[in-house]
């Protein structure tokens, strides 16, 4: 009995096995008649892509920098009224920038950080991306008359600022209110590029040299977001700072441009700094006062290397500008 029972199973799983493949043949067909008949009405076939991924990265961080555009004039204003501008900046457009840093990071460590990795990415065919975020910020027409600027009104403030208008890279001096502003649309910016999973990091280096350049004429101040290139805390990490300097002289460099982190308890009044592993034998001191040396190199630097740098881009630049305008 259950010999006939496990034949007669096996004869209908047989039978329903042929008629699934059937099914399937004939599903395969069905597909392939409905592509056919796509055909005659499209009159072609879609083409294949096949995409290697380094070489469309940089198309991708410009549709990706389109993105934190939007992100950065979305972003939230406490008074409503700042004006916020942004540009997209990439390719052969970056050399004056790198040239302006050039001068600037011989005397200045963070921008000397920031100098060696735009520069080395370029060099490597590694072009960031570099979204420039402008911030109308040097007046108020607010009227809130809070005194946080450091005077009693706004007018006097706008008087003020009229007659002594700022450089470098954030201008001044500024309505607080409306740095904050500005501020915030930077903050959407790098939120943004976290979100699209791109390295990043927001740099006052590049505002300066934009600033210098003459970018932006309408804007007060301005911060450059470096994008990309594809590799892992690309300006955290500092690959390329890694390989121009001795581990003795990054070591002395973190001692200059961050002494704090070194240092010993305080409450004494003259702190020990933990500069060497046997900081204590003997101990060494951190001097204040004002260096000769260090000054003449800013002003040889910031009043006759820098401007020379200008010179070569500046005409170029105003022209787009002039034309964007008309």
């Amino acid at each position: 009995m259950w010999i006939t029972t496990l034949s007669t199973w096996i004869r209908c799983w047989i039978i329903r096995v042929k008629s699934i493949r059937q099914h399937a043949l004939s599903g395969g067909l069905i597909i392939a008649n409905g592509f056919q008949n796509r055909k005659k009405q499209t009159g072609r076939i879609k083409k294949m892509g096949h995409l290697i991924g380094k070489e469309y990265c940089l198309e991708h961080l410009i549709e990706v920098a389109k993105s934190i555009v939007l992100a950065i004039h979305k972003a939230p204003q406490i008074t409503g009224k700042t004006k916020i501008e942004a540009e997209i900046i990439w390719g052969e457009d970056i050399l004056p920038i790198i040239e302006v840093m050039g001068p600037v990071a011989k005397v200045m460590r963070y921008v000397q950080w920031d100098y060696e990795t735009i520069k080395n990415c370029y060099d490597k065919g590694e072009s960031p991306v570099i979204i420039l975020i402008g911030g109308k910020i040097a007046s108020s027409n607010l009227n809130w008359n809070c005194g946080a600027c450091g005077f009693s009104t706004c007018k006097e403030f706008n008087a003020y600022s009229k007659e002594n208008k700022g450089g470098g890279q954030l201008g001044g001096p500024s309505c607080n209110w409306k740095v904050l502003d500005w501020a915030m649309a930077c903050d959407w910016a790098c939120a943004s590029a976290w979100q699209y999973r791109v390295d990043n990091r927001i740099m006052g280096s590049v505002g300066f040299a934009t600033n210098a350049l003459g970018f932006m004429p309408n804007m007060d101040a301005q911060l450059g977001l470096a994008l990309g290139p594809p590799r892992d805390m690309v300006y955290y990490n500092r690959e390329e700072m890694h390989k121009s300097m001795s581990y003795e002289l990054d070591k002395q460099d973190m001692v200059s441009c961050v002494p704090n982190m070194f240092t010993c308890f305080p409450g004494g009044g003259k702190p020990m700094y933990k500069t060497k592993d046997d900081w204590w034998a003997p101990p060494e001191f951190m001097g204040v006062g004002y260096s000769e040396q260090v000054m003449e190199a800013y002003q040889q630097v910031l009043f006759e290397q820098v401007p020379e740098m200008v010179v070569k881009h500046a005409d170029k630049i105003a022209e787009r500008y002039k034309n964007k305008n008309k």
